[in-house]
């Protein structure tokens, strides 16, 4: 399934022009030419990331930013010149980069490929999450099975440790006993991934998995993970 991207531009010809660079590499583009009809787009298609350009006061473009984030949207802002102020409050808020146009589409294809990545990262774990703390809730009878039923409904990266070739740490058997190994593997090959999608940053890798950053070294410690 290709990532989805929504553009909130109200200049026609740039939409169209951005958004038949995007729908040629592949992504799945939806385009809005107002705020109004951006936020209507967001709610009822829940893009991988929208990139917002409007030709609106600061403080309006600041405030359709805010109303994406507050639903969870992955944004990337752009405006017209460099203007420390607007960029500093966009990040405050949340955008995941900010580029000054007129913008590269290669950098802007680099930077929507980057937030994609992460989104995906986020919501493997969040699955990942889900499936341990439903196991952890449970009594110890019956857990075998229920643990294997939870693994086969992961991700194929996931129960493959992020090869979906296979290899090492997907785990043995069809025998509950063997499944707490390959969840470790999981966890293993997800925070790897993290930490290498941060470059090696301990604090924000710690922050995207929801743990704190002395719990991240000691599972990299414990994993023996060399980042």
């Amino acid at each position: 399934m290709p990532d989805r991207i929504l553009l909130i531009d109200d200049d026609a010809d740039e939409l169209r022009a951005v958004g038949d660079y995007f729908d040629g590499i592949g992504y799945e583009v939806g385009r809005a030419e107002t705020a109004e009809a951006g936020l209507q787009a967001f709610h009822s298609t829940r893009p991988d990331v929208v990139i917002l350009d409007l030709q609106l006061s600061p403080a309006r473009r600041l405030e359709v930013l805010e109303q994406l984030k507050s639903r969870g949207g992955s944004v990337i802002f752009l405006i017209e010149q460099e203007n420390a102020e607007t960029a500093v409050r966009a990040m405050q808020i949340g955008a995941e980069y900010f580029l000054t146009k007129p913008v590269d589409l290669n950098y802007l294809n680099a930077a929507t490929a980057r937030v994609c990545d992460k989104v995906r990262l986020m919501r493997q774990h969040a699955l990942l999450r889900e499936a341990l703390d439903r196991l952890l809730s449970m009594p110890w009878p019956g857990k075998g099975r229920e643990l294997q039923k939870v693994f086969e409904r992961l991700p194929a990266d996931l129960r493959t440790g992020g090869d979906a070739g296979g290899g090492e740490g997907t785990g043995g058997g069809a025998h509950g006993r063997h499944q707490p190994q390959a969840l470790a593997e999981v966890e293993r090959a997800h925070i790897e991934k993290t930490l290498r999608f941060h470059e090696g940053n301990r604090t924000r890798a710690a922050h995207e998995l929801g743990i704190s950053r002395a719990t991240l070294i000691n599972k990299i410690k414990v994993y023996g993970l060399d980042i």
